[in-house]
């Protein structure tokens, strides 16, 4: 960095160099082992959802998912696990917390959106996969942070999954409440939702059951397959149509593309065997910040972005004055 920017950021002058000096790798490395990792978690989170995320028509869509950190080992020889949230659309992770080694991720939900707070007149949905299909998770969700969620149901709750399918099954002869066709990488997709009241159904806050059939076929129109998802949501009719269930189901996945696979392909996370006191999860936080700061200016190229600042160090500036 220009001599300029290092003596404006706090750098030392050294006598004996004639320079403004400038922390070793050995410095760095103690700090980044030795910070408070969920403390930097909730401040980089913060200001992410401040500065780098819209948030369309008043509402905050977050999905939850956990990452194996397969590089990345604890003290006991247990794999490294971080739990983050990811703002819908936007490709911005605004939480994220370890998983303790003797436990799993549907234990963090609490301690994870804990740090999240819904800013007034703000109404917030949180997507989750199946294995969030919790009742404690729903109660706390919805009972006790004013949340609604949008969880699949499968065969890891039985009961509910045969309750919701029972129910569902007779829409599925009539004609669905929403319908999306996409053509794309040689074959036609079609996905048809339907939607329920959730009445007989038990489940905490529970309003509404969802179906979600997609269809693919090939562009000549001969059908390849057909697969369904089934939905329990706490919105109502008045604030969850049939529409916002899709978008919200087929984007939730959006956390594996936007966030998971983009730091593994471009800064090989998986591949970085960083593993000593806080490192490994401040490593991602400084990865998310990254991510965070690129999206914030409209750009979706993360890898050619990255490779771009590489060239010339300076060009990250152009990205940290956001």
């Amino acid at each position: 960095m220009p001599q300029s920017l290092v003596r404006k950021l706090g750098g030392k002058w050294c006598y004996f160099r004639c320079v403004f000096g400038w922390p070793s790798e050995r410095t760095i490395r103690r700090v980044l082992e030795t910070i408070d990792a969920a403390e930097l978690d909730r401040v980089a989170g913060a200001w992410l959802r401040a500065n780098a995320c819209g948030v369309a028509q008043g509402v905050l869509v977050l999905a939850l998912d956990g990452k194996v950190l397969r590089g990345a080992w604890t003290d006991t020889n247990d794999q490294f696990t971080l739990l983050s949230a990811m703002v819908h659309g936007a490709g911005v992770t605004v939480a994220q917390v370890q998983v303790p080694a003797d436990t799993n991720e549907i234990t963090q939900v609490k301690t994870l959106l804990d740090g999240v707070p819904a800013a007034d007149g703000q109404r917030v949905v949180i997507t989750a996969d199946a294995a969030h299909t919790q009742r404690d998770t729903a109660e706390y969700i919805k009972g006790q942070r004013g949340f609604d969620y949008i969880l699949t149901v499968k065969a890891n709750q039985p009961q509910l999954l045969d309750s919701v399918f029972t129910k569902c099954r007779p829409l599925l002869t009539n004609d669905a409440d929403h319908v999306v066709d996409e053509r794309g990488h040689g074959r036609v997709s079609r996905w048809e939702t339907w939607v329920t009241d959730a009445a007989g159904i038990d489940f905490p806050h529970i309003e509404q059951i969802v179906c979600i059939r997609r269809n693919m076929f090939t562009t000549g129109g001969s059908w390849i397959s057909k697969e369904h998802a089934w939905i329990v949501t706490s919105g109502d009719a008045t604030t969850t149509s049939a529409a916002d269930v899709h978008s919200h189901v087929r984007q939730h996945w959006g956390i594996e593309n936007k966030s998971h696979y983009t730091r593994d392909t471009t800064w090989r996370e998986d591949a970085q065997q960083v593993y000593t006191g806080s490192g490994p999860q401040v490593m991602a936080t400084l990865r998310n910040i990254a991510l965070g700061l690129i999206r914030a200016k409209g750009v979706n190229k993360i890898k050619e972005t990255t490779e771009w600042v590489a060239r010339d160090r300076n060009r990250a500036l152009l990205l940290l004055a956001t």
